[in-house]
């Protein structure tokens, strides 16, 4: 019943009233869906900060390390885990991946090119391929990595494309999302703390008490500890007013489903998107007046974006159109959990135990240097002096006469180290590699003398395993693509030039909505910049270079070059070079233009004799003529530049 009235009092309010209402609504169900994930994420944060910490160094849980600082005992760290996640950092930079575009349309093939080289300059320009590496370290560390894509208009008022890797404890996720980098998300939330200045700066027209999401501080499931429910951050006493002081604000992104009709133009055949109310009042219209409208009713997704503050702070559409401009990266799946984790939980008790059993054989070693005595109270004169002096070799230690001959004093057994003790720490340290995956080939800390082919292989192994987070950075580049292509059509095909590297040539063109339209396949491939596969390629090319060396044409060499290991600047030099046509020399310019001035001589005696002769027999006419098609040939023989012998290549 009250619905109903609401419904029916809906017509009585006016439009800011029933904004206001709405957007009091968004607000209350964003709110609601931000705890309900932020809840079911919190023991995921909480798992993601010991990863971290144990990256750092941070590797001794508070207890023990406070145990052992109790007993007088260093908590001794040797981080084995930074060089593992270096190692497959470091991989994935010799293998990095490009993004291509491939047309679906037959009109389109030719301008596939544009949008390619597109991407690649505004990525280059974004430092992009950096950023989305950070986002695969992370997805190593805690098993998840994100990406933010946005245009930039601080800098430049037509907008700058920019990629920024984001600190995955910032994000919080869709509860419900079970595939792979969250593909099947319907929201996502981006907790951010900040100066109250710049959150001035970023929204100027709001007021300042709402520039806060104290509500949002609680990510773990606790009350914070100074704000209360209803509060505010200004309500809290030694706050100041300078702008320093730090607020949080939340990006919620979102998809909902809305029903509208797609109508189809009787005159032009052309089909519009319209509201589905709209349509209807349409068809309404084009009945009373005896016509016919095509509509089309469909449910699709769209995607909205809000600021949230202590209250809705600014809400527009989606910034990547159709999907989210988050890029997520996952690494191994926690069913039972619904989270996600890297290669560093398996590795925290391995690396834990090392670090306890290297603590604890220092100890016993300092133990056994300087050893222990047990005596009677009255065996020395001065109990503090025999303390100090006992462990010093050269110092005198003065004790009670008849002490050492009445057995008063007895030295303590040296600690004896357990059997086992050294191949128990050395099973620990070889734990850390076998749960993580990699190996010492990959590594580089083979010291055996092994066939290339061999380490190789045991490389290839090696990545074979840690083949799921390569294939989650793929997932997630299509994705990336898939963003920039929107944001290439949409916004950024305003006329401005980009660099377009190709058939030898670099060349500068304008970007034009005209030249970028059209729907495109994102395919994901090795880039040619890549060590990895500029190796691979390379030495292919050698191997086979004596059996192909008389083929090699400037067509081949030009798109070989991109994968030599040459400096940059060398093989764009030799690129323009080998794009170049061929010029003859001064003194072949010189012979051909004295050919063919003595082959026009020619073709006009044959003219005026051919006029002398004009009464005889047309077999005579005849065979002038085709002397003179034969002097016409001869001339564009002559003409002709030499043709260049074909390049043997750089092994000739």
């Amino acid at each position: 019943m009250s619905d109903i009235d609401d419904d029916a009092g809906a017509d009585a309010r006016s439009p800011e009233e029933q904004a206001d209402l709405d957007n009091e609504a968004l607000f209350r169900r964003l709110k609601a869906w931000f705890r309900t994930d932020r809840d079911a994420s919190s023991a995921w944060r909480a798992e993601a900060r010991i990863d971290f910490d144990m990256v750092a160094g941070h590797q001794w849980a508070p207890e023990d390390e406070a145990a052992l600082r109790e007993q007088g005992r260093p908590p001794i760290t040797f981080n084995r885990c930074l060089p593992i996640i270096k190692a497959v950092a470091g991989s994935e930079v010799n293998s990095r991946l490009d993004i291509q575009y491939l047309p679906r349309e037959v009109g389109d093939a030719a301008l596939n090119e544009l949008l390619t080289e597109g991407s690649r300059y505004l990525a280059d320009e974004a430092e992009a391929e950096d950023e989305e590496s950070d986002a695969f370290v992370d997805t190593a560390i805690c098993g998840m990595g994100w990406v933010e894509m946005r245009l930039d208009y601080e800098t430049n008022p037509d907008g700058d494309y920019v990629e920024d890797r984001v600190n995955p404890l910032e994000m919080i996720w869709d509860a419900s999302a079970t595939k792979r980098n969250l593909v099947d998300a319907r929201r996502l939330f981006r907790a951010k703390s900040m100066d109250m200045a710049e959150a001035r700066g970023l929204f100027p027209d709001a007021d300042p008490e709402d520039l806060d999401a104290a509500w949002a501080e609680d990510r773990d499931g606790e009350q914070h500890h100074q704000i209360r429910p209803g509060q505010k951050r200004s309500d809290r006493p030694g706050d100041v007013s300078d702008g320093t002081s730090r607020v949080t604000i939340v990006e919620a992104v979102w998809w909902e489903r809305k029903r509208v009709a797609l109508v189809t133009d009787p005159t032009t055949g052309q089909t519009q998107e319209m509201d589905a109310a709209k349509a209807g009042i349409l068809e309404q219209r084009a009945a009373a007046l005896g016509m016919q409208v095509d509509v089309r009713r469909i449910t699709k997704r769209v995607y909205r974006r809000a600021f949230l503050g202590n209250t809705i702070l600014k809400e527009t559409a989606s910034p990547a159109g159709d999907r989210f401009a988050y890029a997520c990266i996952t690494g191994d799946r926690d069913q039972n959990r619904n989270s996600w984790f890297g290669i560093v939980r398996p590795m925290r008790d391995p690396q834990r135990f090392a670090n306890k059993w290297l603590s604890q054989t220092l100890d016993m070693l300092n133990r056994q240097a300087k050893g222990g005595v047990m005596m009677e109270k009255g065996a020395v004169p001065d109990q503090a002096q025999f303390e100090a002096s006992y462990a010093k070799p050269g110092a005198v230690t003065w004790i009670a006469d008849g002490t050492l001959s009445g057995g008063r004093m007895k030295e303590k057994p040296l600690p004896v180290l357990p059997a086992g003790h050294y191949q128990l720490m050395e099973f620990a340290i070889g734990s850390i590699r076998d749960a993580s995956g990699v190996n010492l080939e990959l590594l580089g800390q083979k010291q055996n003398d092994q066939a290339g082919v061999l380490e190789y292989q045991r490389k290839q192994a090696a990545m074979t395993i840690l083949a799921s987070l390569f294939d989650s950075l793929r997932r997630a580049r299509k994705h990336i693509g898939r963003v920039r292509l929107y944001m290439i059509q949409t916004f950024l095909s305003d006329g401005r030039l980009v660099r377009i590297a190709g058939e030898g040539v670099m060349r500068i063109v304008p970007m034009l909505r005209d030249h970028t339209a059209g729907d495109y396949d994102v395919v994901i491939d090795d880039a040619p910049s890549s060590p990895n596969q500029q190796q691979v390629v390379w030495q292919t090319f050698t191997s086979v270079l004596p059996i192909i060396k008389d083929m090699i044409t400037p067509q081949v060499l030009l798109e070989v070059l991109p994968y030599s290991p040459f400096p940059d600047s060398f093989v764009a030099k030799m690129r323009e070079l080998l794009a170049q046509p061929a010029q003859p020399s001064p003194e072949q310019q010189q012979h051909q233009q004295i050919a063919v001035q003595t082959a026009l001589a020619k073709i006009q005696d044959m003219t005026a004799g051919a006029n002398l002769k004009n009464a005889k027999a047309g077999r005579e006419v005849g065979l002038t003529h085709h002397d003179t098609l034969d002097g016409f040939a001869k001339v564009a023989a002559m003409a002709a530049p030499p043709q260049a012998p074909a390049q043997a290549g750089f092994a000739a």
